[in-house]
């Protein structure tokens, strides 16, 4: 059963370095009841269970090939840890945040990876949705941007090319932050799709 849980805890380290590079897995082969006996194994497959998805806790498919085929499901857990980017005092709901606001620390990932924030620059400018307390990590699911265009206002747009740029105004029919899409009607009543920019206009690619 040892050898078992070595193979598990190998292939669980491989699939974990594939789907989170950089980031630091340990894994944990669950218990196996040492009353089962099974025939000895020389070709080992192992697979996460159906419909199962890599995470911090779940399990996965031990199945012997050869010489006699048979399987078993074994629990495991993965402690994770890796870069995230943590509050450097406490933001308020609603506050406008910027790149001192925040800094990047090594943390213990309580959900997987993907929950966390580690890029600063998704951070300046966006604005917090909820109080996160200073030494606590950003959820990915807590910023938002506010809008660079309004419903309703008149806009700029730039149509560019090569070697040559447009400006003329129209009026927006959606709110839209920097880099979101955007549709404005113009004065011929053609409506035309762009994205947001900082400065409140929109850029249309011909």
């Amino acid at each position: 059963m040892q050898i078992l849980r070595q193979l598990g805890n190998t292939w669980l380290e491989q699939q974990a370095a594939q789907a989170w590079p950089g980031i630091q897995a340990r894994p944990r082969i669950g218990a196996i009841d040492e009353r089962l006996r099974l025939v000895a194994c020389r070709d080992f497959e192992f697979s996460l269970a159906a419909g199962a998805q890599l995470g911090t806790a779940g399990s996965i498919k031990a199945q012997c090939k050869a010489p006699v085929r048979w399987s078993l499901y074994i629990g495991f857990q993965i402690d994770l840890s890796g870069p995230a980017l943590v509050a450097r005092r406490d933001l308020p709901a609603r506050a406008i945040l910027d790149a001192g606001d925040v800094e990047t620390r090594t943390i213990d990932y309580e959900q997987p990876p993907g929950a966390y924030l580690n890029d600063i620059q998704a951070v300046v400018g966006a604005r917090s949705d909820r109080w996160i307390p200073a030494g606590q990590p950003l959820p990915a699911d807590s910023l938002s941007r506010p809008p660079a265009i309004n419903a309703g206002q008149r806009v700029r747009i730039v149509v560019r090319g090569v070697g040559f740029s447009v400006n003329q105004e129209g009026k927006a029919l959606n709110s839209a932050a920097a880099g979101e899409p955007v549709r404005v009607r113009i004065h011929s009543g053609r409506i035309v799709h762009g994205i947001a920019q900082d400065d409140g206009s929109a850029l249309v690619q011909p």
